[in-house]
């Protein structure tokens, strides 16, 4: 059971709440959401049942927390400073990104892609909506590219949500094939992409 020893009270306060989020995320990425009651997240994180209410009222607001500060910089750093080339070439690096997150960011990766599903429509909406800036990148590069007629000329949004929607297929299967075929799925997943925006396009 870890200790925490503080100088000041918001000291203590801010080490209380990183080890209570610590210690859910280690819990929830184990045993998944349901299996993890408040009372496993206090005896994990060392402090009281009742010092956990003081931070968060249950414990689908404390993986709310971890969603919220964790992967809004790993997302950043798959959307930023895409290559200067094509939309196909830019959206398959986003792929490429978001699988090499997976591996580099396991935890993360599971709190979001696995764990959340797990709560209710409504918060796995927002939990999701952290997804939302890649999202957003993949219409804006859809439809730059049916506007070049690197595309098939579709709805930008409908394409935009068909790649979103191959890139989590890619992450799922992932989890289930395991780390010795991650980056064959990565590179199967990348590939067929680049195909299907090629198709229906005149040559």
């Amino acid at each position: 059971m870890p200790k925490i020893n503080a100088a000041t009270i918001d000291e203590h306060k801010e080490q209380t709440r990183s080890a209570l989020l610590a210690a859910a995320a280690r819990s929830f990425v184990a045993n998944g959401l349901s299996a993890t009651s408040i009372g496993v997240l206090a005896d994990e994180a060392g402090i009281a049942r009742t010092t956990v209410y003081e931070y968060f009222p249950n414990k689908e607001a404390v993986l709310a927390a971890l969603i919220d500060e964790r992967l809004p910089p790993i997302i950043d750093q798959i959307v930023d400073r895409l290559p200067e080339a094509s939309s196909a070439t830019r959206l398959s690096e986003i792929l490429r990104r978001s699988y090499a997150m997976v591996r580099s960011y396991p935890v993360e990766a599971k709190l979001l892609f696995r764990v959340s599903r797990e709560l209710p429509k409504p918060q796995r909406d927002q939990a999701w909506s952290v997804f939302d800036r890649i999202r957003i990148e993949m219409v804006r590069l859809c439809r730059d590219g049916i506007a070049s007629g690197e595309f098939p000329a579709m709805d930008p949004q409908a394409l935009g949500t068909i790649v979103a929607d191959h890139l989590v297929g890619g992450i799922d299967e992932m989890s289930v094939r395991g780390e010795e075929e991650a980056e064959i799925v990565a590179e199967s997943r990348i590939e067929f992409l680049r195909s299907g925006l090629r198709v229906g396009v005149a040559s």
